[in-house]
């Protein structure tokens, strides 16, 4: 498939379409990752104590809902925000995969770096859904023309992607430096998310389709960075 009748925005922020493949289904490893990198000694916990990693990460976490989708939830110690608080102290590091050490006490900073850290998980994952929407409409055919042939599909294609484009364009001091820009930045994300999806359609909710992950997305922003009690409707 060539880029011909593509509109410009959606080819600014979308370079190489290629064929239509599945976005990589790995939010979850990169949750894991991203604990990793700003909190080695252990998994950072959300503002209410919750831990939210890979079921590899936390296989002695209780099943729920998101298993299936490879995410594992640690419910929060009982009357205490902080789930590691009555662990004995260790200088092992942690190893990534293991749940010895499920949660730590971790610095403002480290919480606001795993903060702008989901973030940038959902804006990476956004342009790979983006990129797979593009390849799957123009492989579709209707009438003897692709899906994406469609003035209406590349109206609305060019939308998500200018409003993609402007979360990244957005300052940072608006878009991620405080509990509320981050929790705008993730709604804004979210809803860029829901409209993919629906120009995807069915095939969106297949096993190889992004639902899944723009699911997890959603789930762990809403965990990490909701703001807190009447300051998360806007």
């Amino acid at each position: 498939m060539t880029q011909t009748g593509v509109h410009p925005s959606v080819r600014a922020a979308v370079p190489d379409v290629g064929q239509p493949s599945p976005p990589a289904r790995r939010l979850a490893d990169a949750l894991d990752d991203l604990h990793h990198r700003v909190s080695p000694a252990g998994m950072v916990p959300s503002p209410t104590g919750h831990v939210l990693a890979s079921t590899v990460a936390l296989p002695g976490a209780p099943s729920g809902p998101l298993t299936r989708f490879g995410l594992a939830v640690l419910p929060a110690a009982t009357g205490d925000t902080n789930p590691a608080a009555d662990r004995p102290a260790t200088d092992r590091p942690w190893d990534g995969r293991s749940s010895d050490l499920p949660a730590v006490a971790v610095p403002a900073a480290v919480a606001e770096a795993f903060a702008r850290g989901l973030l940038d998980l959902h804006r990476l994952l956004l342009h790979e859904v983006l990129r797979h929407t593009l390849g799957h409409l123009g492989a579709r055919t209707s009438d003897g023309a692709t899906l994406l042939a469609r003035q209406l599909v590349q109206a609305q294609l060019a939308e998500v992607a200018i409003r993609l484009a402007e979360v990244e364009a957005t300052p940072e001091t608006r878009r991620d430096e405080d509990a509320a820009g981050r929790w705008r930045t993730h709604r804004r994300l979210v809803g860029i998310g829901r409209d993919l999806l629906r120009l995807l359609g069915a095939s969106g909710f297949l096993v190889d389709g992004p639902a899944g992950d723009l699911h997890l997305a959603e789930v762990v922003g809403n965990v990490y960075l909701h703001p807190g009690r009447g300051q998360g409707d806007g």
